[in-house]
């Protein structure tokens, strides 16, 4: 029986990122299992996004580059499924991560249905 005390960070953004490596840092030396969960291997600089726009290109940031030696698992998928009855997250449809602890840092998305003529003359970053 194993009773690590288990933390699963959802989205790898600014949040879920810094979240993931901030919580290994302050529980190092007390056998937390921290998992990070996020669709994308890479993690994108959305406050950098306008740059593309200028023609400039971004850093390529891969997440398990990121965590290494940080002791957070990558798991590459995105949630399907919350169970906080019995605490477990179902990733891809398939694998299932049991927690602790969950973060919910899933971030945000652009809505351009909202607003009336946004979906055909706005472009998002």
């Amino acid at each position: 029986m194993n009773n690590s005390h288990r933390i699963v960070v959802l989205g790898a953004g600014y949040t879920g990122l810094f979240s993931a490596i901030r919580l290994a840092h302050r529980t190092r030396r007390t056998g937390v299992k921290i998992t990070l969960v996020n669709p994308s291997s890479r993690f994108v600089e959305r406050l950098r996004m306008h740059q593309i726009a200028a023609g400039q290109e971004l850093a390529d940031h891969r997440i398990p580059d990121l965590l290494a030696g940080t002791g957070v698992t990558f798991v590459q998928g995105a949630a399907t499924a919350i169970d906080p009855e019995v605490r477990q997250i179902t990733v891809d449809g398939a694998e299932t991560l049991g927690y602790d602890t969950l973060v919910y840092a899933l971030g945000s998305s652009t809505d351009t249905g909202k607003v009336p003529g946004a979906d055909t003359h706005a472009f998002t970053l």
